[in-house]
């Protein structure tokens, strides 16, 4: 085994280590260790894909801003905050498990179909410049909702803190 395969599984096991604490963690602090975990892994799946626009993006985005914005909706929660209901039945297991994986069978189903393994696909050939260009040209609108969905979860999360103290 070469050591890119070596690193390849670690970075598998890290996402899935990640993945299972996220879900499984009764803590929510300890979620998002789990979930930033999570998406360190996947960025660097994509710098294993030779993609490194896309694990830069993935880590100063997600593993960044978006987990920052989680921790500070935790805080701004704090202690008031009900824990919800945990998964005592069998019967809802079962179907969490069901959902997941019919899910995991459609995305396979999907990208074999997308990407044929005896077929040749062109790789698509986009630079840096290309991209940034497309993001305030082409998808100036998607990009500037997503900064307004950010700013409307913050003043949700601060009006869930004012409320759960009992201040309006």
């Amino acid at each position: 085994m070469i050591i890119a395969e070596v690193i390849f599984i670690l970075v598998i096991l890290l996402t899935a280590a990640g993945t299972l604490l996220t879900v499984l963690s009764t803590s929510l602090i300890y979620a998002l260790i789990g979930l930033v975990a999570t998406m360190f892994g996947i960025a660097c799946l994509y710098v294993y894909l030779n993609a490194p626009f896309l694990a830069t993006v993935q880590i100063l985005i997600y593993v960044g801003a978006i987990s920052i914005l989680i921790a500070f909706a935790i805080m701004l929660a704090g202690p008031y905050s009900r824990r919800p209901k945990e998964w005592t039945t069998v019967t809802k297991f079962s179907a969490a498990l069901f959902v997941s994986l019919s899910s995991f069978a459609i995305i396979v189903k999907i990208v074999s179909l997308a990407f044929p393994v005896n077929g040749k696909t062109a790789a698509m050939a986009l630079s840096t410049k290309d991209i940034g260009r497309s993001l305030f040209d082409t998808f100036t609108l998607p990009f500037e909702l997503i900064s307004l969905l950010i700013v409307v979860s913050i003043i949700g999360a601060i009006m869930l803190a004012l409320f759960s103290k009992g201040e309006k």
